[in-house]
């Protein structure tokens, strides 16, 4: 028998951009399909975020949970210490125990949530039902068999050697880097052990996030080589970017378009840094023959705008904003995006047809920019190799060859013609109606 009721709590760590839209876009498609005669209640759980008005913009109740940080960035507020996601046990076991008091007070039929394991761990140890949402499939039947398509850039020694050294070495070690410390994080295990988990020790990565229903957001394509080693509870829904119409302001739009010189965006959403966004000025200001017209957004998240406008110097040639920048409007006029491999990122832009120059922080953004760049859509700038020159060279090179826009507008059209949040609502509800007979 099908519920006369149901209420969904959506908790995500809303200090990322990306996460925070998906999560979103997702909510509404889900509300925008709830079934005739069924109550649906929708609640986002947030520790604190700059983005929350885009929740309540779309018309969903805002439940605080603690600890109650300053939601800067997902790095600032957990204290990221690399390999290792929080910076302590005591703080991972902060957030647990307040998604276990909220989640208990709330009381929902599912929790909702993204690469949050603070959710994931909280939801399970009460007994409830769970869906995710993921970039890529959290899963050793995809990690062991191809996912990651080149070596990781932490390992610099050997990511000196050519790409396709570096691709086939990948593949055939993609096994051993489960071994990797990132994939054992110590101090979420012993935080969550501390709250109840019944497993002590290390919590590997693909733990750390698991429930009942996972659903990845990206393009199937990208997956096809493996996806038949995945369980059925990992669904592959299509990509899942910003769609909003909302117009760029008159000075932006006018300086991407002044003259007849290409027009570059550079955007690193809320998960880049402040480095990369400066070498990337630096690029545009090496040459004076240079003759193109640069957009940068300084996110407050990762940059400080006026320390990148002392970088720009005054060049007219860049303007800098921390202002919001509607992403599909910027990517419109853009001849090519320069970006970090945060998914949203990169889908945003592919889906405008825009080739990319990106760089990673870790792993998944990585194979972000790798599929693109295996389908000729675009360079991947390895992290120890994000320089001026660089970023310069690959841009020039993307412009002076026609196939990279060719090969993105082919790529583009394929994502447009997908609906990843009506896919994945779909899934939701079968599952969510599946389990209620």
């Amino acid at each position: 028998m099908a519920p006369s009721d149901l209420h969904m709590v959506v908790s995500v760590a809303f200090q990322d951009a990306g996460d925070t839209t998906r999560a979103i876009a997702m909510a509404i498609a889900f509300r925008d399909s709830c079934p005739p005669g069924l109550d649906l209640k929708i609640t986002f759980l947030s520790c604190g975020s700059r983005f929350e008005h885009l929740i309540t913009n779309a018309g969903f109740p805002i439940a605080a949970a603690q600890p109650r940080v300053k939601g800067i960035s997902v790095a600032h507020d957990l204290g990221w210490d690399f390999p290792e996601f929080f910076g302590s046990k005591e703080i991972a076991q902060t957030f647990i125990e307040g998604q276990l008091a909220a989640l208990r007070e709330l009381q929902p039929d599912v929790v909702f949530h993204g690469m949050w394991a603070p959710a994931s761990l909280a939801a399970r140890m009460l007994g409830m039902r769970t869906i995710n949402f993921l970039p890529v499939p959290l899963h050793p039947g995809s990690f062991g068999n191809g996912l990651i398509r080149d070596l990781p850039d932490m390992m610099p020694l050997f990511t000196r050697l050519p790409r396709p050294a570096r691709q086939r070495l990948a593949y055939w070690a993609s096994g051993l880097m489960l071994k990797a410390p990132i994939f054992h994080q110590k101090r979420l295990g012993a935080a969550a052990a501390a709250c109840g988990w019944p497993i002590k020790g290390p919590i590997s990565l693909f733990d750390m996030n698991m429930a009942d229903l996972n659903i990845v957001n990206d393009h199937p394509i990208f997956h096809a080589d493996y996806a038949h080693r995945l369980p059925e509870n990992i669904v592959i829904a299509g990509p899942l970017y910003a769609k909003n119409e909302q117009e760029l302001d008159a000075d932006i739009a006018a300086h991407m378009k002044q003259g007849s010189g290409p027009a570059i965006l550079v955007a690193m959403g809320s998960s880049g840094t402040e480095d990369w966004i400066f070498e990337a000025i630096k690029a545009f200001k090496m040459s004076k023959d240079d003759d193109w017209n640069v957009v940068v957004l300084a996110s407050p998240s990762i940059c400080n705008v006026e320390d990148a406008r002392k970088v720009a110097a005054g060049d007219k040639r860049i303007l800098v904003t921390d202002r919001f920048i509607p992403a599909p409007a910027a990517n419109k006029l853009a001849d090519v995006v320069v970006i970090h491999g945060g998914q949203g990122t990169v889908q945003t832009a592919v889906a405008a047809g825009k080739p990319v120059v990106g760089v990673a922080l870790q792993i998944e953004q990585q194979t972000n920019l790798d599929n693109v760049m295996n389908a000729g859509a675009g360079i991947r700038i390895q992290r120890q190799f994000w320089k001026a020159k660089a970023i310069r060279q690959a841009v020039k090179t993307i412009l002076n060859d026609p196939n990279y826009t060719a090969n993105a507008r082919t790529l583009g059209e394929t994502i447009r013609n997908m609906d990843g949040a009506k896919t994945a609502a779909d899934a939701m509800w079968d599952f969510v109606l599946q389990n209620e007979k």
